[in-house]
């Protein structure tokens, strides 16, 4: 079983393969033929109880990921003194992304995703009660905290090729850019609940008392999913073979200008622009003179800042602009990062952080929904562990930061990572013009099963 993508003269994917079947449109690349739907309720999505639990799910998983990260760096930092060891927390949490992320993509398409996802929380649910218990015996070491970045780090690449396209399934392309829309503004609520909730355990209960919250937390998720039911639209046959699956997600992606513009895009956030967030226990700590809860609020003015621009795309979002959302969305995240690394003061530090957010609520509101858009539905897994892997480059990105903060101190680290991050966007922005083009729905969502014997098609809910 092999497939085989092939474009027209008027650049439109087709997806053909040895059967009998006749070519389906599926894409067109440039967006030309493309409709948009600005009648669909944004808010009408809280109707829908699978959608409401897949929403709860997100929330419940990235407050652990933002506690955890603040926690760990005040934490780690206490212990060692040392940027680099804080920056390498967050460098092991990317790893996994990098080298399990796009497999995880394409064995996401044999399995049945909710039952993946329970699973998964349940285990991370004790996972963070194993680490409780080392805690509160003083066995916690910087090697232990880096098991704990990679084994979170490895439940991570799941987020983009199970649960999203989960979201994609549930709500339907005409409502995937508003349900994106809602899945960040509770993502970037939780960047500011997080590290908020970082701060008050890690001063009031210690590091255990931010593992035993995790558990909870992990364990509602796996709970509250027990309500999504088991959607499958695409069926991958078991037999066709992992190279296969790879190479024709590969070879979109080479003939996708726009998809591949978008990934760069993000990128650059990963590599230049998300990796200061490791240098804010830092500089609080050093510059401003800062306790852990203090650190806490100042992270989480960042968050709020993002809270923000997931909700104004939320309220006013027009499906037109996504793209240019998405791409000055990262120009003014760095520009503020850079201007953060020069401040001295609280209130001026968390005026920039602030506007950090509303750059990355743009950014993060529209990079999934993106995504899932200009690739065929029976793609989307693969997809999104492509885009995982894009997210796993700020591994070097943390790495980068890190190094440069021994060596330059920390303030400056942040101001060269946010040039050199400017400097990148730039020449993205002239060799994919397109990512700042209009963005539009497409006209048809067929589906196709692919690699599966002529006969009948599964349900919903099967495999």
């Amino acid at each position: 079983m092999a497939l085989k993508f092939v474009f027209d003269n008027k650049r439109t994917f087709k997806l053909n393969h040895s059967f009998s079947h006749t070519p389906m449109l599926m894409d067109n690349v440039e967006c030309d033929n493309y409709r948009s739907d600005d009648s669909v309720s944004r808010w009408g999505l809280l109707r829908n109880q699978e959608f409401l639990a897949i929403w709860f799910v997100g929330s419940m998983t990235s407050t652990i990921r933002w506690l955890e990260v603040l926690a760990l760096g005040i934490f780690v930092f206490d212990l060692t003194g040392s940027p680099f060891q804080v920056a390498m927390m967050l460098i092991l949490r990317k790893l996994p992304l990098v080298f399990v992320g796009p497999l995880t993509g394409v064995l996401a398409e044999r399995a049945n995703r909710r039952s993946v996802m329970i699973s998964c929380l349940l285990v991370m649910s004790l996972i963070c009660l194993g680490f409780a218990v080392l805690s509160w015996n003083g066995h916690l070491s910087v090697s232990y905290l880096g098991l704990s970045a990679v084994l979170n780090g490895l439940f991570w690449t799941l987020e983009n090729p199970v649960r999203r396209p989960l979201i994609g399934e549930i709500v339907g392309t005409p409502q995937l850019g508003a349900a994106m829309s809602l899945d960040a503004v509770t993502f970037s609520g939780t960047r500011l609940l997080g590290p908020l909730l970082g701060g008050v355990f890690l001063e009031f209960s210690g590091l255990g008392g931010v593992f035993i919250a995790g558990g909870v937390l992990y364990f509602l998720a796996a709970l509250v999913s027990l309500k999504i039911r088991a959607h499958s639209h695409i069926y991958i046959e078991k037999s066709t073979s992992l190279k296969v699956l790879l190479g024709n997600a590969l070879h979109l992606l080479r003939s996708h200008r726009l998809l591949t513009g978008i990934l760069a895009v993000t990128i650059i956030f990963n590599l230049w622009g998300i990796p200061f967030l490791s240098m804010i226990p830092v500089i609080g700590k050093e510059v401003l003179g800062l306790s852990p809860l203090p650190v806490g609020l100042l992270v989480s003015v960042e968050g709020a800042g993002a809270l923000l621009g997931a909700l104004y795309i939320v309220a006013n979002g027009k499906l037109q602009h996504y793209r240019r959302l998405y791409t000055y969305g990262v120009l003014l995240y760095l520009v503020m990062v850079l201007g953060f690394s020069q401040m001295q003061w609280v209130f001026p530090s968390a005026v920039c952080l602030l506007l950090v957010g509303l750059g990355g609520g743009f950014f993060g509101a529209m990079q999934s929904a993106l995504i899932l858009m200009c690739v065929p539905p029976e793609m989307r897994s693969r997809m999104m562990g492509v885009l995982s892997l894009c997210i796993g480059t700020g591994a070097l990105g943390f790495f980068h930061i890190g190094v440069l903060a021994d060596w330059l101190g920390t303030q400056m680290a942040v101001a060269t990572c946010a040039l050199e991050g400017l400097l990148m966007l730039l020449i993205v922005r002239l060799i994919w013009p397109e990512v700042v083009g209009d963005q539009a729905l497409p006209q048809h969502e067929p589906s196709i099963f692919v690699g599966r014997n002529q006969g009948s098609c599964p349900g919903v809910g099967e495999g």
